[in-house]
């Protein structure tokens, strides 16, 4: 009984272990994406306003 103990208390703890590596590095992914994308919205913001501030052009012939 103690080695049925012995081995139940091993794998908990290898899952334990490898559960919270997995959830390290999904924060670690997550905290990554979001600063690509806000990296990528203040591109694409800078991009607008140069749309933003053209003003219309008439053409007379």
């Amino acid at each position: 009984m103690a080695a049925l103990n012995s081995l139940l208390s091993a794998g908990t703890e290898l899952i334990e272990r490898a559960t919270r590596n997995i959830c390290a590095g999904s924060v670690l992914n997550a905290d990554e994406g979001r600063a690509v994308t806000s990296a990528r919205l203040t591109e694409w913001t800078e991009v607008l306003s140069l749309y933003a501030e053209e003003k219309p052009v008439r053409v007379s012939a």
